[in-house]
């Protein structure tokens, strides 16, 4: 290995991801702990607590406590929108390039047909059950949610925020 370099499949990183339980669609919804357990929780009782500030002892300082923390609230959903649309953009360019992979086609006709969240959803489909339900008619008009259900084969998406 030169320059001392490490192969990624060494990585601990992908070590950790190889043996993690077995991904599938009852266990695939991916939370946050630092987000969903600790960031909106206390963001939102500061916004409860400098909104009771403000009715109990009405000043300048508990107003501008209250849009200050309300901001802080909303910086955190912004930052984790951002986060999901540039995710969404990834999972596209994945898709377009696996289909392309998989057909020598490109994946703008199949694209244009289908939204966001059902894109997002075929992408836990292996490579021949991905090619199966992309020609079935149905998938195009099946929510994101029943695609999953649909799936036999799951390729797990360890990396999703």
């Amino acid at each position: 290995m030169a320059g001392g370099k490490r192969h990624p499949a060494n990585n601990s990183k992908n070590f950790k991801l190889n043996f993690m339980e077995t991904q599938q669609f009852s266990n695939h919804v991916k939370k946050h702990p630092l987000f969903h357990q600790f960031i909106v929780p206390v963001s939102l009782l500061l916004v409860a607590a400098s909104l009771t500030n403000i009715v109990l002892a009405f000043s300048l300082q508990a107003l501008i406590l209250l849009i200050t923390t309300i901001l802080l609230h909303l910086i955190a959903f912004i930052a984790r929108d951002y986060a999901k649309k540039n995710q969404d953009r990834i999972i596209r360019a994945e898709m377009r390039l696996r289909y392309y992979l998989l057909t020598g086609e490109s994946f703008e006709g199949k694209e244009q047909q289908l939204s966001n969240g059902q894109i997002a959803a075929l992408r836990f489909a292996e490579d021949a059950e991905l090619l199966s339900l992309l020609e079935n008619r149905q998938t195009y008009a099946r929510t994101p949610t029943e695609i999953k259900t649909h799936i036999k084969n799951w390729k797990p998406d360890h990396m999703r925020v």
